[in-house]
């Protein structure tokens, strides 16, 4: 830590405020949800480092320094993830699963020179987006970008495309959706689910555009409410795709109906009968084989992306990265890249005990418990930071015996929850 702060220039001369005692004050806000007031942090400091310091004095050292400091911190512990596989043959046909979604924060009008906002009339001027990916296999973070609000997730997917390798599986929603960069997925020969724009062209083996109307008509007939096609995606690109169409409940349909109409009303547009009957199904699209992936298995395998809006969960509700308050540039990204690799560290100690507990259980941890009583119990967890490498286990096993308890993951009735889903796609000896 102190050759990353000489590295940085974050610490230059000999100072009384040391750089590890920074850092630990910082972990004690990213460990608050609430907002953490100048006057909490240097009573927190004169508390843990009996150091005295004024709030002018301490607001001073969050500066460009400050950041690249943290910043190269949280890379440096990114770089360095464990392998937290709960099973080694959970979707062993592929080499990863790669998880990906952004979530989008409104930030102080303060900070709009750095963040552009959202636009539109009654957007905040100011707002962040942090892009975030993750193989859901090992638990490893495989991409984590900070950018303004106003980034697209479908920029991102073309930016982001090169780093995709063969033999990884990509699930990404609607706002990902290129076919630029489906192809190019396929040229590397990884796979992808994804659901399918409604503005796409699709076309049939014969060439011919595919009618969604006379598809519903067809599943009515016949009193079907799932079917899968061979089709190709795109009037140029042509790409070679297996459909899955999953009829919606009418309560469903009837939802995105009003939506799409209340937007077009606003912009002077008309919905189209093509494009209402599209919104009767759910559609996805793949490029794996039928004997590989079953079409209910595309279905099942897609709702694997609800766990990043888990994550965001815990990032909001638990970590408070959504509830930081109007303060300078230097110290809200110091604070941000603080609360980042909380969770980051929180996620290591939660896979690092679920993997022992699965061998001994074979049970799932709730994420979501887990990081709460980690924050919860934050001094216990700041402890083993500053603790020798003895001290660590008798830590590790107090914070275990407690988890063990009553964290358990939950089966939710009549939805197929990540525990089926993992059941499902686990090859187990008999």
């Amino acid at each position: 830590m102190q050759r990353t702060a000489v590295a940085t220039k974050f610490y230059q001369r000999s100072s009384k405020l040391l750089p590890y005692q920074f850092f630990d004050i910082l972990l004690f806000i990213a460990s608050n949800a609430e907002h953490s007031s100048l006057t909490d942090t240097t009573n927190e400091l004169l508390d843990k480092h009996q150091i005295t310091i004024s709030r002018q004095a301490f607001d001073e050292r969050f500066d460009k320094s400050a950041v690249a400091f943290v910043k190269s911190l949280f890379e440096e512990y990114f770089s360095k993830q464990l392998d937290g596989t709960i099973h080694k043959d959970f979707l062993k046909k592929f080499k990863a699963v790669r998880i990906k979604d952004g979530t989008r924060l409104e930030l102080p009008v303060r900070l709009k020179e750095y963040f552009k906002g959202f636009g539109g009339k009654k957007a905040s001027e100011s707002g962040m987006c942090i892009q975030y990916e993750f193989d859901i296999k090992t638990g490893k973070v495989l991409d984590l970008d900070i950018t303004d609000a106003k980034y697209s997730d479908a920029k991102d997917a073309k930016a982001k495309v090169e780093d995709v390798n063969e033999g990884e599986l990509i699930i990404r929603d609607l706002g990902y959706f290129s076919l630029d960069v489906i192809k190019e997925i396929i040229t590397k020969k990884a796979f992808i689910i994804s659901r399918l724009n409604t503005s796409a062209s699709v076309y049939n083996e014969n060439g011919e555009e595919l009618s969604f109307v006379a598809l519903h008509e067809k599943m009515i007939k016949e009193k079907i409410t799932h079917l899968e096609k061979q089709v190709f995606i795109g009037k140029e690109h042509q790409i070679p795709m297996r459909l899955v169409l999953d009829l919606v409940p009418e309560e469903i349909y009837q939802r995105r109906i009003k939506k799409i109409n209340a937007y077009n009303q606003r912009k002077g547009h008309t919905t189209t009968e093509q494009y209402k009957t599209r919104c009767r199904f759910n559609l996805f699209i793949t490029n794996i084989d039928s004997q590989v992936i079953t079409s209910h298995q595309v279905c099942e395998l897609y709702k694997l992306r609800w766990q990043i809006e888990l994550m965001f969960k815990i990032w909001k509700s638990v970590c408070g990265l959504d509830k930081l308050k109007p303060m300078k540039y230097h110290r809200f990204m110091c604070i941000l890249y603080a609360k980042l690799l909380m969770f980051q560290m929180n996620s290591h100690v939660v896979n690092m005990i679920h993997q022992e507990l699965f061998k001994k259980k074979n049970k799932h941890l709730s994420k979501f418990k887990c990081h709460k009583t980690l924050v919860k119990y934050f001094n216990k967890f700041r402890q083993i930071l500053r603790q020798k490498k003895k001290k660590w286990k008798h830590l590790v096993d107090e914070i275990t015996n407690m988890i063990s308890k009553n964290h358990w993951l939950e089966k939710k009735k009549n939805k197929l929850s990540f525990i089926k889903i993992f059941d499902l796609y686990t090859c187990k000896p008999d």
